[in-house]
């Protein structure tokens, strides 16, 4: 079948089968036009959008809700001292003092033998059925570590600790030596900072337990943050001593779940820092600011509500 040829004026001329409808070619708006959507169907979408939105936002809340116990590493958090690392990394292997005569060098070896055997026992020193003496020509030679403890019992500071086991030891054999005149130094002096070394070891925190180890951290602490020497009291000594205590006992409690008194507790240090520093906040904003750095708190973790 042939098809109906029309011309317009002004357009081209088409050709329109029998089997085309009319309808498809003509260019009407309303044809053109995208199905209205009812204003119900616009406020359902609106809503859910809004929804989906205010989801993202809590998530991105939560995610970036900042640690109220522990907070970010700082240097001054990295230097605190914890107890299974001081009870786990013993002092360092115990070396024989070298000595010159052939009979010592005999006695080095089997010291040296002894030293091998006993590497797990750290603290035990070489013993001989010869007990050495000022008088002795012939003797063990003396074990002395050549390690450093991670500190020292009973707040010893590391000045005071040099002049205890290194000064002390020549200013004794100084006095034996004007006391008695049979008295001979290369035999003493060893003899001296041998017992000079069992008091460092029995004074070190590696042969401590936990409460001096927690007590030589407030030491720390204090002096880190004290503003004028003796200062034990302002905001920010409270708050370091705060936060040592509650990273001492936060690790207690994750490695002791049922332990519900000290956990009662970690939870009033944490909201007694809180206090603090909110009170150092009202008195001098660049003091507080400052002191959260250094103990690697957000202003979030003290400002928010704090639920542990």
């Amino acid at each position: 079948m042939f098809g109906l040829r029309t011309a317009l004026p002004g357009a081209r001329s088409m050709v329109v089968s029998a089997k085309t409808p009319a309808s498809t070619f003509h260019t009407s708006a309303s044809a053109l036009a995208k199905p209205r959507r009812s204003r119900k169907d616009i406020v359902i979408q609106v809503r859910k959008n809004n929804l989906q939105k205010q989801e993202k936002k809590r998530l991105d809340f939560e995610n970036s809700t900042p640690d109220y116990v522990i907070g970010n590493q700082t240097e001054f958090t990295q230097s605190l001292l914890r107890p299974h690392t001081v009870f786990q990394a013993p002092l360092a292997a115990i070396k024989p003092e070298a000595s010159g005569s052939s009979e010592d060098k005999a006695i080095e070896g089997e010291a040296s033998s002894e030293s091998s055997t006993s590497s797990s026992k750290p603290f035990s020193f070489s013993s001989s059925p010869l007990s050495p003496s000022i008088f002795s020509t012939s003797r063990t030679p003396l074990v002395v570590s050549t390690s450093k403890p991670s500190g020292y019992q009973h707040f010893l500071k590391q000045d005071e600790a040099n002049l205890i086991f290194e000064t002390v030891p020549q200013v004794q054999v100084q006095e034996l030596m004007l006391r008695s005149s049979l008295v001979n130094e290369k035999l003493q002096l060893p003899i001296e900072k041998q017992k000079a070394e069992l008091v460092r070891r029995i004074t070190a925190l590696e042969n401590g337990n936990a409460k001096q180890i927690t007590l030589e951290n407030v030491r720390r602490a204090r002096e880190a943050f004290q503003r004028t020497d003796g200062d034990t009291g302002s905001p920010e000594v409270q708050a370091a001593i705060m936060t040592v205590r509650i990273q001492n006992l936060n690790n207690h409690v994750l490695n002791n779940k049922k332990d519900k008194h000290n956990y009662r507790r970690l939870r009033m240090l944490i909201h007694q820092r809180q206090t603090v520093l909110k009170y150092l906040k009202k008195s001098d904003p660049d003091r507080y600011h400052i002191c959260l750095d250094r103990l690697g708190l957000e202003p979030r973790a003290i400002e928010d509500e704090i639920v542990v």
